[in-house]
């Protein structure tokens, strides 16, 4: 499948998840941004996806002269971040470490869970400038990650911003907030599948050369 096909299939799927998302919500007040909600088993796809992917690239690469290693650690990463979007880790280890250290919640220690999705994306970062040698075989995938990553930590600001009703009014007034509150709320996770979204495409950029790559080997 071409990636042209690709990107225009899944950004299509990515909207209309969205969009329906927003409209429900707008319409009857029910939440699928929700952790029982669709969009965050639809993320929970995404991330899966990525896992596959990155272990192709893992497979495909193995008779290359890519080393493994860095596909290895990413698609185990997408893995443990597919768990979390089911099973809300980041927000267990907020609680353990309030109950651990006796540590009363305040304004600031409520989103240490937000922090944690921010070091996330650190890791990844740092991951990736690590192995940078590989990664810059591909820069086609680029621009992917650049907006992914862009993305992320857009989505990682709004949350620090929503967690508590505390910036918000006093950076915009009481009036202004709420609404201001439930656009960023939407925005939030609709960041997040869509960066996911644009990780997909990068890797699947890599695949595909990696798969040509391979072929050529086995002419030659």
């Amino acid at each position: 499948m071409s990636t042209r096909t690709v990107f225009s299939s899944l950004l299509a799927l990515n909207i209309l998840v969205v969009v329906a998302a927003i409209a429900i919500y707008k319409a009857t007040g029910e939440d699928h941004f929700d952790e029982s909600g669709f969009v965050t088993f639809f993320s929970f796809f995404q991330l899966v996806a990525i896992a596959v992917i990155t272990g192709k690239i893992k497979s495909q690469s193995l008779l290359t002269s890519s080393p493994s290693l860095i596909w290895k650690i990413i698609s185990l990463g997408f893995v443990f971040l597919a768990a979390d979007e089911v099973l809300k880790i980041h927000e267990h280890v907020d609680k353990g470490i309030h109950l651990l250290f006796s540590i009363e919640e305040t304004n600031i220690t409520d989103r240490i869970d937000d922090v944690l999705v921010g070091l996330y994306g650190l890791v990844a970062v740092g991951v990736l400038w690590f192995y940078r040698s590989e990664i810059m075989k591909y820069p086609q995938a680029f621009p992917y990650f650049v907006f992914a990553f862009l993305l992320m930590f857009t989505m990682v600001a709004f949350d620090l911003m929503t967690s508590r009703n505390d910036f918000l009014p006093y950076v915009f007034g009481r009036e202004l907030a709420p609404s201001i509150s439930t656009f960023l709320f939407l925005a939030e996770d609709s960041l997040k599948v869509f960066a996911e979204f644009l990780f997909i495409m990068g890797f699947y950029v890599i695949l595909e050369k990696v798969k040509s790559e391979r072929a050529a080997g086995a002419v030659a």
